[in-house]
């Protein structure tokens, strides 16, 4: 009888043991989750195991947090598929420039999961991917507005950047709860009516930097040639301006060391100023020597000839 009576306790007790074990669960390294309590928000857990929480009371919603996830426009991937192959949405990929062109650009959006809880709470599942959908299609639409056909096709860059941080705002908006990693332009042509004309303006760009890059490989090899031409010019100058002023102060040294000697003998002085300027001037002349006396009813004798054959 005794123990007829702690039967009621025995069964909660044992109910109590399976409700609580009930309660545990993990979170994978690559998940988190989020607790709601009686439908509302309770708190966010990161990966672990033996994570707890009342159940009947607490709910556990996880979702893979690391993953990179994708979203294609103006084409779509088919599950399946063997190699490349694709299936087109023309539809989506058709833009407006500000040149008011049409160009074609395929795109695609990856982003991660940047707040669980908002990414879970905000938007009903049916409607994560189509509000992140339109978003996109609308920013990218918009900031291809904002530029002429010649930068869709060649700036690239630029325009994937500023589309993403418009889009991560527009998301921050909504409060989706995602972070947009990158926007990546897949193909961006001309529609096909005018695709060779565009053709052919792209090319003649490639050829018109080709040739800018060709002139400033020649301006660069050329003008430091130019520049150590000129530098030796002056550095020859310079040399050639200290030479003579060096020259002309010695020329005045001995000028004046003649006038002091002069000044003490001026005959002598002039007699030694004539001599050495024959010892300078002769050996450099044809000489003819001729005793006077005999000689002197001779005609002079000129050597017209051997002045005429000498070399120039």
């Amino acid at each position: 009888m005794r123990g007829v009576r702690y039967l009621p306790l025995l069964i909660l007790a044992a109910g109590l043991a399976l409700w609580a074990f009930q309660g545990f669960y993990d979170v994978a390294p690559d998940e988190q989750a989020i607790v709601l309590s009686l439908g509302r928000y309770s708190r966010t857990v990161d990966p672990g195991v033996f994570r707890w929480h009342a159940p009947g009371i607490e709910t556990v919603l996880k979702q893979r947090v690391t993953t990179t996830l994708r979203e294609e426009f103006g084409y779509r991937s088919k599950p399946g598929a063997q190699g490349a192959e694709v299936e087109e949405h023309p539809e989506e990929k058709v833009m407006l420039t500000s040149d008011e062109n049409l160009v074609d650009v395929d795109f695609v959006v990856q982003y991660r999961i940047a707040d669980l809880r908002d990414y879970l709470l905000n938007l009903r599942p049916g409607e994560r991917e189509a509000v992140l959908r339109d978003a996109a299609r609308a920013v990218v639409r918009a900031v291809v507005a904002q530029n002429t056909v010649d930068q869709v096709l060649t700036a690239r860059g630029l325009i994937q950047d500023t589309a993403r941080v418009e889009l991560q705002a527009a998301l921050d908006g909504y409060g989706a709860g995602v972070r947009v990693e990158n926007i990546q332009l897949q193909d961006v042509e001309a529609p096909e009516a005018v695709r060779e004309a565009f053709a052919d303006v792209a090319s003649a760009q490639q050829d018109r930097e080709r040739a800018v890059l060709e002139a400033q490989g020649y301006a660069d090899k050329v003008v430091p040639e130019a520049r150590g031409r000129s530098e030796e010019a002056v550095n020859l100058a310079h040399a050639y301006h200290e030479r003579r002023i060096l020259e002309a102060q010695g020329e005045t040294e001995g000028f004046r060391a003649v006038l002091g000697e002069y000044k003490k003998a001026p005959e002598v002085t002039r007699q030694r100023l004539y001599l050495e300027t024959l010892e300078a001037i002769l050996p450099r002349m044809d000489k003819v020597i001729l005793e006077t006396g005999a000689t002197d009813k001779l005609l002079p004798y000129l050597p017209l000839g051997r002045r005429l054959e000498a070399p120039r």
